[in-house]
């Protein structure tokens, strides 16, 4: 069974996504997951580690320039694992990902391979690459949670963009859109959204969750145009949207810059009066003797002592 099967039975999808799983959602220019990341290459990789962290991977190993985390199986995924790599005297089979990571001029690169590996009864190790757009988008998803910025010149050919801003929000059985903020020239400008209106469907295509709604923009994608479903005013309406795609990533992450240090301060130099002034004063305290006030002097002035 091909390993794009393997990854589509196994559920790999381990956060929500924004592009149906059959197509690309981003595609990078070396054609493989990957991200940016501002700062130096143990910056990545403490960011990586605590995200694997964060949705209950285990770290495995770490190093300056790799992570490798281990994904956990359910039961379920791991019998079927079991069933496509090996058989019943291999061990369950455990699920792992790669993240290297290089640093040129204070910015770091990462990507990504996985995959799922079992021991036979013998020993051998019996292992199988993850591949496909389902594992893509999944990890390129996982490495912007992450922190990390699309590398410039990454195309999204399967997406769509609106230009609001809002959140989408429960309403009975599904979801609506508030839209809080409309891009003024953006493709739901130019069909006469406005700020306020609530977005019931997308291209026909109702929602209940973030991720549905951005999947009504994926398939938007099929035709010139699309139909948005709106509520403006209580007043139910449709509008015709341009089919806008997603604009090539161009913006670099910047340098992280380094402080400079911050010299000590210097304190101002004093005159000779000004030393003198200060020299009397101690005498006058009774902290200097006389001879050593006029052995003092005789220094200031540049002058032996008698």
């Amino acid at each position: 069974m091909a390993i794009r099967t393997l990854i589509f039975l196994l559920g790999f999808i381990v956060l929500p996504f924004t592009a149906t799983g059959s197509q690309l959602f981003a595609v990078t220019p070396s054609g493989t997951p990957e991200a940016v990341f501002s700062g130096k290459a143990s910056v990545a990789v403490s960011r990586l580690s605590s995200k694997c962290m964060d949705v209950q991977w285990t770290v495995v190993s770490s190093s300056d320039t790799e992570v490798v985390c281990e994904s956990p199986l359910s039961t379920g995924q791991s019998i079927m694992g079991q069933m496509l790599l090996g058989n019943s005297y291999s061990t369950p089979p455990r699920r792992f990902f790669r993240f290297n990571v290089s640093e040129l001029s204070g910015v770091s690169r990462v990507q990504v391979s996985g995959w799922m590996e079992t021991q036979m009864a013998f020993g051998q190790m019996q292992r199988a690459p993850f591949s496909g757009a389902d594992f893509h988008n999944s990890i390129m998803n996982f490495l912007m949670s992450a922190g990390g910025a699309f590398p410039a010149g990454t195309t999204f050919p399967n997406h769509t963009v609106l230009g609001v801003l809002g959140k989408v929000a429960p309403r009975g059985r599904a979801a609506v859109y508030e839209v809080a903020e409309v891009t003024p020239g953006g493709a739901a400008d130019r069909a006469g959204l406005k700020a306020g209106d609530v977005i019931t469907s997308v291209a026909g295509k109702k929602f209940k969750t973030d991720g549905d709604f951005l999947d009504g923009l994926a398939k938007a994608t099929k035709a010139p145009t699309y139909q948005l479903d709106v509520t403006r005013n209580n007043a139910a309406m449709s509008l015709t949207v341009d089919r806008d795609y997603r604009p090539t990533a161009t913006q670099v992450v910047s340098v992280a810059e380094v402080p400079a240090p911050v010299p000590a301060p210097v304190a101002p130099a004093l005159s000779v009066a000004d030393e003198l002034a200060k020299l009397l004063k101690l005498k006058e305290q009774g902290i200097l003797t006389q001879a050593e006030f006029d052995s003092q002097k005789s220094k200031l002035l540049g002058h032996p002592s008698p």
